[in-house]
């Protein structure tokens, strides 16, 4: 656990940073500056672009992580793997391509009437999902050499930075909105490239067929995990764009603008937990591989209590102070608080099921994955389509929460149910209670309280009545020495 923890760490430091620049972004800048409508095409079109990658990809980034563990060594180009899923690929982009060049006129035609701004902006979809697709691939690759730090700054904070300094040309008028959108999604090139002259740089890049030595029974064994896990991925990334693409085709883009500024402030706060499952995830079929389900037991173990405990931190002391937070935005966005609190319920049992789903993944029971899977799609479409049309964006977050709801608790039956492997323990008991009495308290202080007084009383009572706690009964030794270091770097403790 100690690279997790160091590099985790290291992770959720540049990601913070970049969430403070994102959120200046998206959380502030994007509502003040631009139209509602305008936010929700820029968030269905990077989403839609994100999907392209997934459909194109055909499981090789999960394929890399899988079996680099068996392949041969660096000195050997990890058997050609790399050269071998990017052929997979290219084949998956070349199709998905096809696809879409075909069905141009008939897909678009579902936003005719609620989002026709998304019909000029197409054109991008296709050269940014090859993008997104390589990107993929290569921070999946690095991940798997533990190699993943480099991805997580140049995707979370240099691009962040460079679309900030758009905005700003755009804020003093040096570019008009068009001008300015075209900037915006030529900036989203920059993470593959680097990514790309990285790899050069580490003398990783072993694109060519002469390293390939991967044998026909291996090769055959992984084209069926990788077709498994494409068909489970593209699933999920169905489920969890169902509900902005469902929104701008039943409600419209100034409703996915508020639904999806409020997905990304949930993001910034789900982000100590994405960089735990970064660093964590490689090493699962590491463990598996030496059937070390002792090593396996505490890391399932340590990234849920670690990821719940800081997700529900930072949810409680935003939550508490949501009615000030959306204040500073346009009336627009001043029905995303529920939408923001039932997305935070579905990513704090996101957070609570920890790495269930790469445990699953990685097992020989990987293909229990694609039962979990589409029925719930098909619930995400059936009562999205009921719920949007009434409730708009608190319908799709309802949708949303239950759907992270229903997944995790299966995800963590199943792993409980195959492998005698699950997460919560008595010291977990104890964190979880004591949250839900810190959560009543602040509650009652939010509903009494007001003014300066307020937010004052409810920003410290997560810290006083839920970390304090934890951290004087060593419920979670991780976060006990994270906070011994910061305590000795400011000089509050010995180092003894």
């Amino acid at each position: 656990m100690g690279q997790v923890k160091r590099d985790s760490i290291i992770n959720t430091a540049i990601m913070y940073g970049g969430i403070g620049v994102g959120y200046l972004n998206k959380g502030l800048l994007f509502p003040l500056l631009l139209l509602t409508e305008e936010v929700g095409l820029i968030n269905v079109v990077l989403l839609v672009v994100s999907f392209f990658g997934q459909l194109s990809n055909l499981g090789t980034g999960m394929l890399v992580m899988r079996f680099l563990p068996f392949m041969r060594g660096k000195e050997a180009g990890y058997s050609g793997l790399l050269f071998f899923a990017t052929s997979i690929l290219i084949g998956g982009i070349g199709l998905v391509s096809i696809v879409l060049l075909i069905f141009n006129v008939q897909i678009l035609s579902f936003f005719v009437d609620r989002s026709p701004m998304l019909l000029d902006y197409s054109i991008w979809i296709i050269p940014l999902g090859i993008a997104s697709a390589f990107f993929s691939l290569f921070e999946h690759y690095l991940r798997a050499i533990s190699k993943n730090i480099v991805s997580v700054f140049i995707q979370d904070f240099v691009l962040r930075i460079s679309v900030l300094l758009s905005l700003v040309i755009f804020y003093i008028g040096l570019v008009d909105i068009q001008t300015f959108l075209v900037i915006f999604f030529s900036l989203h090139f920059i993470p593959v490239f680097f990514l790309f002259l990285y790899l050069l740089y580490l003398k990783q890049f072993y694109i060519s067929s002469t390293y390939l030595s991967i044998g026909k029974k291996l090769r055959k064994h992984m084209l069926g995990y990788g077709l498994i896990v494409y068909v489970n991925g593209i699933g999920r990334s169905i489920i969890l764009m169902a509900d902005t693409i469902m929104l701008s085709v039943l409600s419209g883009l100034k409703e996915v603008g508020v639904f999806t500024t409020m997905v990304f402030l949930s993001n910034a706060l789900f982000v100590p937990y994405v960089s735990v499952i970064k660093t964590a995830a490689p090493n699962v079929p590491r463990l598996w591989k030496k059937k070390d389900m002792l090593g396996l037991t505490e890391l399932y173990k340590k990234v849920s209590s670690i990821g719940y405990f800081v997700t529900f931190t930072l949810f409680s002391m935003v939550w508490f102070n949501i009615d000030f937070a959306l204040s500073y935005l346009p009336e627009d966005y001043s029905g995303g608080k529920y939408i923001f609190l039932l997305l935070m319920i579905g990513r704090m049992f996101d957070a609570l099921g920890g790495i269930n789903g790469d445990i699953l993944l990685t097992s020989k029971k990987f293909k229990i994955e694609i039962w979990l899977t589409v029925p719930l799609m098909l619930m995400v479409f059936f009562f999205n389509y009921f719920l949007i049309p009434t409730y708009g964006g608190l319908g799709a977050a309802i949708v949303t929460a239950g759907v992270y709801i229903l997944y995790n608790v299966l995800r963590v039956f199943f792993n409980a149910y195959f492998f005698k492997l699950f997460p919560y323990d008595r010291q977990f008991l104890k964190l979880f209670a004591i949250s839900i009495l810190m959560f009543s308290l602040g509650t009652l202080a939010d509903y009494f309280l007001k003014g300066i007084l307020h937010f004052l009383i409810v920003t410290i009572i997560p810290l006083v009545f839920f970390v304090l706690p934890v951290y004087k009964l060593n419920l979670i030794p991780e976060i006990n020495e994270f906070i011994h270091q910061i305590l000795i770097k400011v000089k509050l403790k010995n180092a003894n």
